[in-house]
Parts: structure tokens; C-alpha cells; sequence
């Protein structure tokens, strides 16, 4: 007969000290799961999109061609 110790599942290899869960933790890590999830759906193209808008007001606001950017100095 197998003791309940037996049906455990093994622990983590490395003990880790868990801090409480206080409303401030809790605060913290919704915080870092939010910033998580928006990263994961960020649509790569509508920051492109973004991106080149940035630049054409950048080249705009200096007067800026794409014949400028071609030219080495």
C-alpha cells in the first residue's frame, strides 16, 4: 500500500519564496498580465502603418524627400 505522500507531484526543483498575495501584488500582476496580452495582440501591420505615418510627418515638418534619404554624404 502506497502512502498519500506518494501521489504528490514533485515540486519545483528550486524553492521559490512566493510573496502574499496583498491587493498591491495583485494590482501588479494584473497590470503585467494586461501588458502581456496587448504585446500578444498587437497587429504588426498597424504598427507599420504607424510607423511610416511618423516618418512622412517627420519628412514633411523638415521638408524632407525621399531623394534626401537616397543621398549619402
Amino acid at each position: 500500500m502506497h502512502s498519500a505522500r506518494s501521489h504528490r507531484h514533485p515540486t519545483s526543483s528550486h524553492a521559490t519564496r512566493q510573496e502574499p498575495l496583498t491587493d498591491r501584488r495583485f494590482e501588479d500582476l494584473l497590470q503585467q498580465a494586461n501588458a502581456f496580452f496587448a504585446q500578444a495582440e498587437r497587429d504588426p501591420e498597424a504598427v507599420r502603418q504607424e510607423i511610416i505615418a511618423e516618418i512622412v510627418d517627420t519628412m514633411k515638418r523638415y521638408g524632407l524627400t525621399v531623394e534626401d534619404l537616397r543621398t549619402t554624404r
